[in-house]
């Protein structure tokens, strides 16, 4: 494709995932940030805002004002711990009072769609969790809604590394489209790293997900090498050696994108980088590489 991608897609960046001591530095993610969203080279970004109201403070007006299309993501959230699927009553309460909290941030700083995961599977009662789970969807999507905010369902594993409840490309599209009879704003992010993890092929997943695609992420994975320090699910750049996405497995990636609509000239939706960045680089090395590569993929199609 002679075209620039740009073209066809808002393309962007998570930031919490290329300066990953954020997690446990609110300073520091409040500095990373407030720099991060004035970034020229992209025009769509994944953020969340660090706990405590002095940093939001600081933060809520920047992020807003950025002029990007922002989307919002539980990253800060024990979601391991403290499943969006458990069948306890208390721990629902206290999962929705956090995000009740999460949503009123991403509200105030304009985002325009919030990403979430399942939580923990429950081999053992997987029916009454899904059950769970659809009640919580329905209450995300309707405080939601009071923003204009698009609930942005990820896909995970459910057996190698995060071993989540949704799971399967099936599954997820027929949660979408259950939800979707109350709650229209209710789509899917398709994270291009979790696919393998999933054992679910690129092409395919992005054609069963259809138009409920509302956001993509392109990023690597480990699968193959249990010995390597980024096994499973930690979001290594693309090209990283072991990992399972590299330059072939992006031009599948991009056509099938194409050809399902999802990268359109006429409705450019998001199609954000999240990487980690590569061991011993900087972050600004890590999009420069990456971005490269994405390019040199988009010839190719």
């Amino acid at each position: 494709m002679q075209e620039d991608i740009r073209k066809y897609a808002k393309l962007g960046l998570v930031h919490h995932l290329l300066y990953p001591a954020c997690t446990e530095d609110a300073a520091y993610h409040a500095d990373t940030l407030a720099e991060f969203v004035k970034r020229e080279d992209i025009e769509a970004l994944d953020c969340c805002l660090p706990y405590g109201d002095g940093y939001r403070k600081k933060l809520i007006p920047i992020v807003k004002g950025c002029g990007k299309d922002v989307s919002f993501a539980l990253h800060l959230f024990p979601a391991r711990k403290i499943s969006l699927a458990s069948t306890d009553v208390q721990e629902q309460n206290l999962a929705r009072l956090v995000i009740a909290d999460q949503i009123a941030m991403a509200g105030a700083a304009g985002a325009t769609g919030f990403v979430f995961p399942s939580g923990a599977d429950v081999p053992e009662n997987r029916p009454a969790a899904q059950e769970a789970f659809y009640s919580f969807c329905l209450w995300f999507c309707g405080e939601l809604a009071k923003y204009n905010i698009t609930a942005l369902l990820e896909p995970f594993d459910r057996t190698v590394d995060k071993k989540f409840l949704y799971g399967p490309i099936d599954d997820c599209v027929a949660l979408v489209d259950r939800v979707r009879e109350s709650c229209p704003n209710m789509g899917i992010e398709l994270d291009m790293a979790h696919l393998p993890l999933m054992g679910e092929g690129f092409a395919d997943s992005i054609r069963r997900c259809g138009d409920r695609i509302r956001r993509v992420h392109l990023g690597n994975c480990v699968l193959k090498d249990r010995t390597h320090p980024l096994y499973g699910d930690c979001h290594p750049p693309m090209n990283l050696p072991g990992g399972e996405i590299g330059k072939e497995e992006l031009i599948v990636i991009l056509a099938a994108l194409l050809e399902y609509g999802f990268l359109d000239k006429a409705d450019r939706k998001p199609l954000i980088m999240e990487m980690r960045p590569f061991p011993g680089r900087t972050p600004e090395y890590t999009v420069e590489k990456t971005v490269e590569l994405l390019e040199e993929a988009w010839l190719a199609v």
